[in-house]
């Protein structure tokens, strides 16, 4: 197919709204212009025409809600095309395949032909069993409200040596205890093995939390799991026997341990002394704000030999504790530019961007910026010229994002975030992304 043909399709996906109300045959139109484009030899373009008709099939079922008298495809008229030409794929099939499952949100009549084709697919070893069944289980196309009812065909992948199928078996069981499934083992109980489990074989435990994260926790556990989540984690990366593998669609223990982490300095501390350097920096660099105590494992961090670990927390301590580490910058990762009303904290990723900065920290010499002399400093930084309209951004980034302690403001690739009192335009510091080289102002 010709590449033009291409970006017509392409261009036609873009410009239909999902949200809006559409007529059969306007929704016809699209799911025939994304199946076209997943014959693109680019996978990124595969990508897209997935994502899009994932949203795609949920967005259709979903206008009878707002319009009652539509009615949206038939379930197999629907769901056939784009499971026949995911499978014509030559390459990238299983990927767009669990893809698709991962994410879409069937109905009922459209789960029944999904597994039908999914049975008629493995008969004809057109896909392995492997794929086929992960697909089975992302699609939820089982008695998932009823362990009874499920258990003995979920269990035997808790321990398959499929790192994605044992990891998609992980996340139906979370799953079940977060939809409040009946005859579940009690959650205290699990969480002990899920423990163990990840300990002896890691690759199973984020998955399986990841949906019973969904709700807030209280007082740093899972209800109903008698289980403090902060020992749950640092003993797992404490005694596990190996790093956790990586396994797409799903959010391992490390990914979770910098969210639930990340505001706890003695954690961090726990982390460097396990020596877990990365994921200690990641814990520690999460939260866009100062924590008491957590200076101290961010200048500890700053002096690993590991580059990331460097760049991360030194980049960290720039942004938010008005610090400029010597390791870093040493290192060429920050450097601190002093003016007459204020300082300039500038940010570096030398293999990366050379000599340009990433962002900037402008600090007031005094208590706090007026909102004058902050927006001097900005236009300097980068110049009203250069920056594109706001109108122009995805939403909601056409008008400034304000809130009580900070402002944030969109120009395309630019951006600016104020911290300090809204409500006074007095500020502690303002973020800059993409600014000037300091040669330059």
């Amino acid at each position: 197919m010709a590449d033009d043909s291409f970006q017509v399709f392409e261009s036609q996906i873009d410009r239909f709204d999902l949200a809006e109300l559409h007529s059969e045959d306007e929704w016809q139109g699209f799911f025939d212009d994304a199946i076209s484009l997943l014959e693109h030899p680019d996978t990124g373009k595969k990508d897209y025409a997935i994502e899009r008709l994932q949203k795609a099939v949920w967005a259709e079922n979903s206008q009878r809600y707002r319009q009652p008298e539509f009615k949206p495809a038939e379930a197999a008229a629907r769901l056939l095309p784009i499971l026949e030409a995911i499978v014509r794929q030559p390459e990238h099939r299983e990927q767009c395949l669990l893809a698709f499952t991962m994410w879409s949100a069937f109905n009922d009549e459209q789960k029944n032909v999904l597994a039908d084709w999914l049975k008629a697919i493995q008969a004809r070893h057109i896909l392995t069993d492997e794929v086929v069944t992960t697909a089975f289980i992302q699609a939820r196309l089982f008695a998932s409200d009823d362990w009874n009812e499920v258990s003995e065909f979920l269990t035997p992948f808790f321990d398959h040596q499929n790192d994605l199928l044992r990891a998609s078996a992980a996340a139906a069981f979370g799953e079940m205890y977060a939809g409040g499934a009946e005859h579940l083992p009690p959650l205290a109980e699990t969480m002990q093995l899920v423990k163990e489990w990840e300990i002896e074989r890691p690759g199973f435990a984020g998955a399986f939390i990841g949906p019973l994260l969904m709700d807030s926790l209280g007082d740093g556990e899972i209800e109903g799991s008698g289980t403090k989540l902060t020992d749950w984690i640092l003993e797992i990366i404490a005694r596990r026997k190996y790093d956790e593998p990586y396994v797409p669609f799903y959010n391992g223990i490390d990914f979770h341990a910098h969210e639930i982490l990340s505001a706890n300095p003695d954690a961090v501390g726990k982390l460097i002394s396990l020596g877990a350097e990365s994921l200690a920096a990641m814990t520690a660099t999460e939260e866009g704000y100062p924590i008491v105590g957590m200076e101290e494992h961010l200048a500890r961090l700053a002096g690993s030999s590991d580059d990331f670990v460097c760049r991360t927390c030194s980049w960290h301590l720039a942004y938010h504790y008005r610090v400029l580490n010597s390791e870093g910058s040493r290192r060429g990762f920050v450097n601190l530019v002093e003016r007459d009303e204020v300082d300039v904290f500038l940010v570096f990723n030398p293999e990366e961007l050379k000599d340009r900065p990433y962002a900037a920290t402008i600090y007031p010499k005094q208590v706090a910026l007026s909102d004058e002399i902050a927006w001097w400093w900005i236009d300097r930084l980068i110049p009203p010229p250069v920056r594109p309209p706001m109108e122009a951004n995805d939403w909601p980034y056409q008008t400034p994002q304000i809130s009580s302690d900070s402002a944030l403001f969109v120009w395309g690739a630019y951006m600016v975030k104020f911290h300090g009192d809204c409500s006074t335009k007095k500020w502690q510091r303002v973020w800059v992304k993409w600014p000037r080289p300091s040669d330059e102002w």
